[in-house]
Parts: C-alpha cells; structure tokens; sequence
C-alpha cells in the first residue's frame, strides 16, 4: 500500500478535505509559497487523481491547501461523465449549528467569527453564509421590504436628518439603516424641504446678497443658525447651516439696515412677516 492509500480515507473526498491529511513536514517561512515545479504537479497528476494523488508528490503541502490551489489555478478532476466530481461542499450539523447560534448570540465580532471558523473546520464566508440561512442574522445585500407604516413615517418627516428618522422608526419598532433610509426617500421621490428653515444658501438668495454675507451675519452674532454638518462639509462645497424661519424673522426686525429690501424677493419677504413663526 504506498503512502496515498494509507492516507485516502474510504468515506469521500468530503470527509477526506475535513481531515486535511499531509504528507511529511509543513512548510514554513518562504517555503509556503507555491513554485512552478509544484504547480506543475498539479496540472500533471491532479486531473486523474485529485487531491489524494498530488499528496505524495506534495510533501509538506495539505490536502486543503492543494485543493485550494488546483482551484485558483482553474484545475479540476472530471469523471467518467467528463463533469467535475470532486469539488468541496461543506456541510453541518446539529454540533456546528449550535455552536455558531451560541456565538453570534455572545460575541459576533469579525475576531469572534473567524475563531468560530477554525473551530468548526470551515472557512469564514462559510459560518457567515450559514448564519444566515439559519435566521440569525438578515441576509446581507436583501433588504426587509418596507411596510406602509414606515414609508408614512419617513415621507411625513422627509426633512429629518436620516439619524434622526433612524432613531425615529426604531422607536416605532423598525431597523433601519440611515443609508437605506436616504436612498428609499430619493426613490419615492419625497420633497426633503422643511419649509420652516433654510440653508445659508436658500437665505441668500431669498434675501438678494451673497452666501458670505449670510455667514457674516451669522458669525457677528446677528443672525442665529444652527450647524447641519460639519466643517468638512462646508469645505467640500456644502451648506452647513440651518436657519428657522423665525430666527431670519427677528434678524430683519432686528438689523432693518442690514436689509437692502430693493433685492428681496417680495412675495418671500410679504409672507415671512406677514406669518407668525
């Protein structure tokens, strides 16, 4: 019986894989890299006897680590039938199943996972694909259709910030992100304007005179405004103040000299006065 025989398992390539067996010493240090003479194996024996056959011409090389390699390298063994026959497919049970509740029920950090893995003998995408098919975590690029009571909810407050509708439907019982959030608002295509405040940007033009002077107002403590963003977004181009309409009302009252009425829009400025904040 020569060495593969001794190695090969009877119950498949399956079993066999879990196993990992290896022939002599595991490679180290620059040893581990693969070699063209190595590849070259694999090309030659591979195709009509698999794993179990590179194995004693592989020394230092595991079962899983040459068929890791004859896949990167677009190798495989065919049958009879000409179709490929031995290929990886993982499985579990009620031991493994338990195990990966239990984990992500404690600690579902990616550190945690990947302990997770090598504990079970799978890889990380695997534990992480069977997670999901068990429930315990949603499935990652398919997201939860949107109930009425949630698109009433973020429509009605369209003008939030997305923290704050975030926040505001998990009150309600809803998880979801604020990203999801944004792009289900622009595809239902909700008027995100709160009527009752205005950027620096909006004001400005209302007003007739440039963004600057609006901020000029601001800084000197005339006109009261409230952040909307962060300095990083001013400095990529956006507007970050927020301006309620009652605070622009008490500046005009407030600063009349500051007002060249000659540039504001009327109709703005009529109702702006005109209505009580």
């Amino acid at each position: 019986m020569n060495a593969v025989e001794k190695i090969r398992p009877l119950v498949g390539i399956r079993q066999f894989l879990d196993d990992n067996p290896m022939v002599g010493e595991q490679r180290v240090g620059s040893k581990r890299f693969w070699t063209g003479r190595e590849e070259k194996i694999i090309r030659q024996f591979y195709p009509a006897g698999g794993v179990a056959a590179c194995l004693a011409q592989l020394p230092g090389r595991s079962a899983t680590s040459i068929y890791q390699r004859a896949g990167l390298m677009g190798v495989r063994k065919p049958g009879p039938s000409g179709k490929v026959t031995e290929r990886q497919a993982w499985t579990s049970n009620e031991h493994i199943d338990a195990l990966i509740r239990r984990a992500y029920a404690t600690d579902a950090t990616k550190g945690a996972i990947n302990r997770l893995a090598k504990t079970v003998n799978r890889p990380r995408w695997w534990v992480s694909k069977r997670a999901t098919k068990l429930g315990i975590v949603p499935p990652r690029f398919k997201e939860a259709p949107w109930s009425e009571a949630e698109l009433d909810l973020i429509v009605e407050h369209a003008h939030k910030n997305p923290a704050t509708l975030r926040r505001m439907l998990a009150r309600q019982g809803f998880a979801r992100t604020e990203t999801a959030i944004t792009v289900k608002l622009k595809r239902a295509g909700a008027d995100r304007t709160d009527p009752d405040y205005f950027t620096a940007g909006a004001l400005a033009a209302a007003m007739g005179v440039d963004a600057k002077t609006v901020t000029g107002w601001i800084a000197k403590g005339w006109l009261k405004a409230a952040r909307r963003g962060t300095e990083r977004v001013a400095s990529q181009g956006g507007d970050e103040w927020w301006i309620h309409r009652r605070d622009i009302r008490t500046f005009i009252i407030e600063n009349v000299a500051a007002v060249d009425i000659r540039k504001v829009e009327k109709f703005w400025f009529v109702d702006l006065l005109a209505r009580s904040a």
